[in-house]
């Protein structure tokens, strides 16, 4: 649970610039793509937690973000052959399907799947991404700019107003911001 959301949110909005950077980056070393992937999971990681925590509001929670998906083909996708994707989903059949940012974050918290799109001589510019459980029937791909905004968002975001109801079934509150 975090309690004092600024030093998170400030975190959020650091990683949005350094990821922001990765636009016009060339040259990809080793090191440079483990600190790129660091980025990435640090910062879907408190977006997941800054959520969880309540410490956004509820239209940040239900954003929905459309990003494109690639079908399975009918070759297995295991532990073994997954760093060979391009070979695995047809890339070529594209379509949109739209995902919250809890759902993004899980799939980045959750993957099996996680390369970053950097055509040749080019930046950045995305992540293909898919999940343990989604990997068996789809690829995802993200934009960079999807994920700047996303940490962006989160990291500007402090709800004025906080609404606490009981749910007696569930011996729980719920929690609605504003």
């Amino acid at each position: 649970m975090i309690s004092d959301s600024v030093p998170w949110k400030q975190e959020c909005l650091k990683i949005a610039a350094q990821l922001a950077k990765r636009y016009n980056q060339k040259k990809w070393s080793e090191r440079s793509l483990f600190t790129l992937e660091k980025e990435v999971f640090l910062g879907l990681f408190a977006l997941r937690k800054l959520m969880e925590s309540n410490k956004v509001t509820d239209a940040i929670k239900n954003t929905k973000v459309e990003l494109a998906i690639y079908p399975a083909n009918d070759k297995p996708i295991t532990l073994l052959n997954q760093h060979k994707f391009p070979e695995l989903y047809d890339l070529y059949a594209g379509q949109k399907e739209s995902l919250s940012y809890w759902d993004i974050c899980n799939q980045f918290i959750h993957s099996s799947i996680f390369s970053p799109f950097v055509p040749v001589g080019k930046s950045l510019v995305g992540f293909y991404i898919a999940s343990d459980r989604a990997k068996k029937k789809k690829l995802y791909y993200i934009q960079l700019k999807i994920l700047v905004e996303m940490l962006e968002s989160v990291g500007n975001n402090y709800p004025k107003h906080i609404e606490l109801t009981f749910n007696e079934k569930a011996k729980e509150y719920k929690v609605s911001s504003a």
